[in-house]
């Protein structure tokens, strides 16, 4: 019997609005707390530099967490990790209301992306587990439902700045994963198999048997240069909107939606279309796509054409984004039905772990314009269509 084949039996028991919730953690981490960045900055008595920094910090624990996790969940199961994780977050959140200067804030930020990761790195393997080939559609459907969490998170944030002050954000924070632990205590299955082959392989077992596939390795460069674009948006976003055009805090937090919306449109559409065109054409489509409206961001940066023209471009290649995105997590957790966990550590922490580099690589090249951020996006976006070209090249023989 193979213990790796997709059960029909679990997929109808799996809870798809509570693992949407779980996997929201990391945007709810990630975007609640931008509107707040200025004021954090002035608190805690450092430059607005570290805080946004904290974005990229927090990103390095996640994809190192998920690193250890990941094996660790192919070997004991996915649900006692997600109930490890929502437990971590839940503390740390609470820890970085007590922060009191920017130091202990970016630890904290670091160790709630380790301890967080753990939640959030066996649902793609759950899927995985219960989908099958259909795993870009599963994706794409609690992908859908979890996009809540970024169209809402920067208003919430900017809502909670009303009546309290930055703590506050955090204590929502704290509340948000203990809710979920109680239900998730009740309704979250196990989707591994007992028995299933493979599933006491060593931690540098499992990732030798991913990495010596090479046939990935150029999904694996688009992945992380789609995610270098991904998070220099959500990096500079707030700078772009609030500083460089003047927006009030609330009013980012609804110009920051639009995005969000971008991103839940590409999922519907491509749970509608991904079992007629498969998950590499539309992944090709939202690439090839995302950097033809970088290349028009380019020029509304050059000739400085205002704000509504950047809105329409952001909204644009982050729904690109997301439609590239989810078919290249599918894509390479198909490939390895017995690794599924540790296949999602290796896309997530190259997801994050490229994309902390956004922080650094704008703080590097800042010149007090949007211009590096544009430029940043451009250059990712052709990168990793160029990745896909490179992929296609190297096929080709054995096409013949």
């Amino acid at each position: 019997m193979d213990h790796s084949a997709p059960s029909a039996h679990l997929r109808a028991k799996l809870p798809l609005l509570l693992m949407a919730a779980i996997a929201a953690l990391p945007p709810l981490a990630v975007d609640m707390y931008l509107p707040a960045i200025p004021q954090i900055a002035a608190d805690l008595g450092t430059n607005i530099n570290t805080v946004q920094n904290s974005l990229s910090v927090f990103l390095l624990g996640f994809g190192l967490g998920m690193l250890v996790f990941g094996p660790l969940a192919d070997r004991h199961g996915r649900r006692p990790l997600a109930l490890f994780g929502l437990c971590g977050f839940a503390l740390t959140s609470l820890l970085l209301t007590l922060s009191s200067d920017g130091t202990i804030f970016l630890l904290v930020r670091l160790l709630q992306g380790i301890l967080g990761s753990a939640a959030t790195i066996v649902i793609p393997a759950m899927i995985r587990d219960c989908y099958g080939k259909d795993t870009a559609k599963g994706m794409s459907a609690v992908t859908m439902i979890m996009l809540i969490a970024p169209l809402l998170a920067p208003l919430l944030g900017s809502l909670v700045l009303l009546f309290a002050r930055w703590e506050g954000i955090f204590a929502v924070l704290t509340l948000y994963p203990v809710i979920l632990l109680g239900v998730a205590w009740k309704l979250l299955p196990e989707t591994k198999a007992p028995d299933q082959p493979g599933s006491t392989t060593s931690l540098l077992g499992a990732y030798r048997t991913i990495l010596g596939n090479s046939q990935i390795y150029p999904d694996l460069l688009c992945y992380m240069l789609s995610s270098v674009a991904f998070f220099t948006y959500l990096t500079s976003v707030s700078f772009v909107y609030i500083t460089w055009f003047g927006v009030s805090e609330t009013a980012f937090g609804i110009l920051f939606a639009f995005s969000a919306g971008a991103l839940i449109l590409a999922n519907f559409i491509n749970v509608r279309i991904v079992s007629r065109y498969g998950p590499r054409r539309l992944m090709h489509a939202g690439l090839a796509l995302g950097a033809v409206f970088a290349f028009f961001l380019l020029l509304l940066t050059h000739f400085a054409l205002g704000l509504w023209p950047t809105v329409a471009c952001f909204v644009c290649i982050v729904g690109c984004l997301g439609i590239s995105a989810v078919n290249a997590d599918a894509l390479v957790l198909i490939e390895f039905p017995r690794q599924a966990s540790s296949a999602a550590a290796v896309t997530g922490t190259l997801r994050f772990g490229f994309g902390a580099l956004a922080g650094p690589i704008l703080a590097w090249t800042y010149d007090g314009t949007p211009s590096p951020v544009v430029r940043l996006l451009f250059i990712a976006l052709t990168g990793a269509c160029l990745a896909q070209i490179l992929r296609h090249f190297l096929n080709k023989p054995k096409q013949a």
